[in-house]
């Protein structure tokens, strides 16, 4: 159909009753000629993407019958506005090819497309062409409405090399364009913008009669609503469906606007659309037909959220209100036929989200231990997020985050405070409320802060749930946030006044200088109570618990983060209880009391622990590998202490509060694969460390201790201590414990002919030495031709699996490499009964003999 004999064409700027025919002949001619150009830049659309459906000047044609059907009869357009939507209609689309977008080199160049490259990057199943094509197409989706949004000044040339605008009468582009080009850029808005960015009023220049006003607001609407009702065959016509070779999501889009009629009104409900199909949908075309009640459903959203913004300016609505069918499947299959089966709201379906939430963002996630510790790590997460993103936005920008507890008279309240980017109104209605989806990953992060994704800033949260932990804890949850780059104004407020609920009280409320985010919870006293002192239980057997302040449980769970932490308690002054690791340097005064801090030394029974790290604290070192970095550490030499609280092995530098096994001294960071945070992945070689604190030990002259329990530690990163280490032994001959030499040791046995004796444990199928060795009834039974090995700490070391890839120089392979290095032969047998476990009874042994 000809747009010129569309209802709409023929009431606006072709309305005889308008008069002016001079005027109206005026902007006919200009439209002419911007949709002779339009059609031009739109063709390219199909050079460059030939998968889309149909974008060239066919689909800005349409929309015009379409905006007719939807608007009804005598719908008020003016000739001007005629003329400002007709051009909208070229335009909301024209930026989805390489030229319009500005060339393939400078669409490469964009902020955008390094952020989609950077996902692309990582996919192993991609040929890097089809890497580069899919970004291009992913940036320019992402871009061309706003792109658009300034395509009234962008200047075109054609192959002859004559250059054009899109609107070539200079006075119409220069007084009109801008209002055109951001309407159609407003067809990607969500409604709110649409409301809160345009005017209902602006008045024509001078050559125009007044009635002859223009209302961006409505006409928005109107592009918008047709936009997503032009969804017949004619943007996937016969031909080029059989010419394409379709697949996946691209065949489902075709093959379902291939199968509609256009839109009509429904005789038998006016106030609605009816969308009717003309091929019926076999079962081979189950996923065309779902596209198709997606598409359905869309225009009856768009119908529904614009008509209620034209009622609540005051602006005449459309006739059409919404889309017959599109309420359920059973309800569209009556107009958007099957065949041989039939499509029925039957999907996997959650009946109690908030079941869930509470399961899988609470206990049944996280565990009942640590309840409100685990919920301030998570905000402190968020928080830390928002601030590194600021700071990759603003490079001179530092950023803090503040804990701050407070007693009211209705209880315990705590508040987390950050200053980073905060969130829009579309951040927490699609992602902060969305429990499962992670902002960071989202096509709105690209949009709102475009080049933060392929800057180098990396998330620590990755699932989207962590913030559904609160309710762990809280009875009442207030969270207040507005985007660092808006006014105070734009503070955005949710309550959640009973707990978890699916729908907060959301409200504005005057924001507070320099603050982007504040998480504010009253705690629940029937599910955990914060106390200024909290308890530390070592699990260590034997081992003394002791009080800590709760400032120093801060400092714990933020050990390994990048930003600053400050804790405010019951009105006090607020004191720094963490320094942005970055900032903290080998050997520095920082380095020390931030160790203090981590390991709650300050507070043990006995002054040991601060002794330690006051001798030790220089040996900590930075590990960066590969340009990554993972954390501060020292091997721990506080040997026999297996609840030091010395080590901290963090997620993105964010920890538990529990004790570890003590191998080093300071943290590690590493990243997880699980939202539990208890699995730590990445192939981290550390060996390169291991070796650099090898080094400094020995500069210092190893004591006997150290050459005795390195081993147990040390073997983990592949190192070789064959030349230094103990062994601690009962040597059935003298009837002594002896701590010898290694080398010499086996030297002495392969001389004086004597068997060496390793107990095996049954846990680990006979590979391990056994940790739990009943030493005082083992050698009882060792004769006087047989030295016993007695182990001295539970670690990998104590394998005796040849190749063992978790603890490369266990017990097995030193005694193999010196071996090899006195060119000595190992003989080995299985002996059962030859030593006695605490918690097994009598077990088997390794023996092994040495000859030269």
């Amino acid at each position: 159909m000809n747009f010129q004999d569309t209802q709409l064409w023929k009431e606006s700027i072709a309305n005889e009753n308008y008069g002016h025919i001079n005027l109206r002949e005026k902007l006919k001619s200009a439209f002419i000629q911007s949709r002779e150009n339009a059609s031009f830049v739109l063709k390219k659309i199909r050079d460059d993407f030939p998968n889309l459906t149909v974008h060239d000047i066919t689909h800005a044609d349409g929309l015009w019958q379409v905006a007719s059907v939807i608007v009804g009869d005598k719908y008020p357009v003016s000739p001007l506005e005629a003329f400002v939507l007709g051009c909208a209609f070229l335009m909301h689309d024209a930026v989805l090819s390489y030229d319009a977008i500005g060339g393939i080199k400078h669409l490469r160049s964009l902020k955008e497309w390094k952020d989609y490259y950077e996902d692309y990057r990582k996919d192993d199943s991609l040929e890097e062409n089809e890497k580069l094509f899919e970004t291009d197409f992913m940036a320019i989706r992402l871009l061309h409405a706003k792109k658009a949004e300034d395509l009234h000044n962008q200047l075109f040339k054609r192959s002859d090399g004559s250059s054009f605008y899109l609107i070539e009468n200079e006075s119409l582009r220069e007084h009109y364009g801008t209002i055109i080009s951001q309407i159609a850029g407003s067809h990607h808005w969500n409604i709110e913008d649409v409301d809160k960015k345009f005017d209902i009023q602006v008045p024509p220049t001078s050559e125009y009669p007044n009635e002859w006003r223009i209302n961006p607001l409505k006409l928005a609407c109107i592009l918008r609503c047709a936009d997503a009702g032009h969804i017949d065959d004619g943007r996937a016509p016969d031909y080029l469906l059989r010419l394409l070779k379709l697949n996946g999501v691209s065949k489902n889009h075709w093959v379902a606007q291939n199968r509609l009629s256009q839109i009509d009104i429904d005789l038998g409900d006016k106030e609605k659309l009816i969308i009717k199909s003309n091929i019926n949908f076999k079962e081979e075309d189950f996923a065309a037909w779902n596209v198709a009640y997606d598409v359905v459903r869309i225009l009856d959203h768009e119908l529904k959220t614009s008509n209620e913004l034209l009622k609540k300016k005051s602006i005449d609505e459309f006739q059409a209100k919404g889309v017959s069918g599109a309420d359920s499947k059973e309800e569209l299959r009556k107009y958007i036929k099957t065949e041989g089966w039939e499509p029925y709201d039957a999907f996997v379906h959650i009946s109690n989200v908030e079941k869930l939430i509470k399961n899988l963002g609470g206990e049944k996630l996280y565990g009942k231990e640590h309840k409100l510790e685990i919920v301030l790590r998570e905000l402190i997460q968020n928080s830390r997020d928002a601030i590194v993103a600021r700071r990759y936005i603003d490079g001179d920008f530092n950023g803090k985050i503040l804990i701050e507890i407070e007693e009211k008279e209705d209880g315990t309240w705590i508040s987390v405070i950050d200053d980073g980017v905060g969130m829009s109104i579309s951040t927490i209605k699609d992602y902060f409320l969305n429990f499962g989806c992670s902002f960071w990953s989202s096509d709105l992060s690209k949009q709102e802060y475009s080049g933060l994704n392929s800057s180098g800033f990396k998330s620590v949260g990755q699932f989207g749930i962590g913030f559904y932990s609160i309710f762990m804890v809280a009875k009442i949850v207030i969270v207040e946030s507005r985007k660092f780059d808006l006014s105070l104004n734009d503070n955005i407020v949710l309550k959640f006044l009973n707990g978890l609920c699916l729908s907060p009280i959301v409200s504005h409320k005057r924001g507070v200088s320099n603050t982007s985010t504040i998480v504010r919870f009253l705690l629940d006293p029937q599910k955990v109570e914060w106390k200024k002192k909290y308890t530390m239980k070592p699990s260590v057997i034997g081992s003394i618990s002791f009080d800590v302040p709760y400032a120093s449980i801060i400092s714990r769970i933020a050990a390994g983060i990048d930003v600053d932490v400050y804790y405010k308690e019951l009105g006090n002054e607020e004191t720094r209880v963490h320094l942005d690791i970055n900032k903290i340097r080998e050997g520095s005064d920082e380095l020390k009391e931030w160790l203090k801090d981590i390991t709650y030394a300050r507070y043990r029974d006995s002054n040991s622990y601060l002794a330690y790290i006051e001798a030790n604290y220089q040996r900590l070192r930075r590990i960066d590998i590969d340009g990554s970095f993972y954390g501060i550490a020292a091997i721990n030499t506080f040997w026999n202490n297996q609840s030091s609280y010395f080590d901290i092995s963090s997620v993105g530098g964010l920890s538990n509060i529990d004790c570890g096994n003590s191998d080093y001294v300071g943290c590690l960071i590493y990243e997880t694969d699980t939202a539990r945070r208890d699995a730590k992945v990445g192939n981290i070689n550390l060996s390169r460390w291991a070796n650099e604190q090898l080094c400094i030990l020995k500069n210092g002259s190893l004591s006997d201790n150290d050459r005795l329990f390195l081993p147990y530690v040390l073997g983990k990163y592949g190192i070789d201590m064959t030349d230094d280490m103990l062994m601690l032994v009962f040597d059935g001959d003298s009837s002594n414990y002896l701590r010898c030499n290694f080398k010499e040791l086996i030297v002495n046995l392969a001389e004086d002919n004597k068997k060496f004796i390793i107990g095996l444990s049954s846990i680990s199928s006979n590979s391990r030495a056994d940790n739990f060795l009943d030493v005082e009834r083992s050698i009882q039974q060792v004769s006087k031709d047989e030295t016993l090995f007695i182990p001295i700490m539970n670690s990998g070391f104590l394998s005796v699996k040849q190749d063992d890839t978790n603890f490369h120089t266990n017990l097995l392979w030193c005694i193999n490499k010196v071996c090899n290095d006195l060119g000595f032969k190992v003989s080995s047998s299985e002996e059962d009964n030859k030593t006695v476990s605490r918690f097994e009874g009598k077990r088997k042994a390794l023996v092994l003999t040495f000859s030269k």
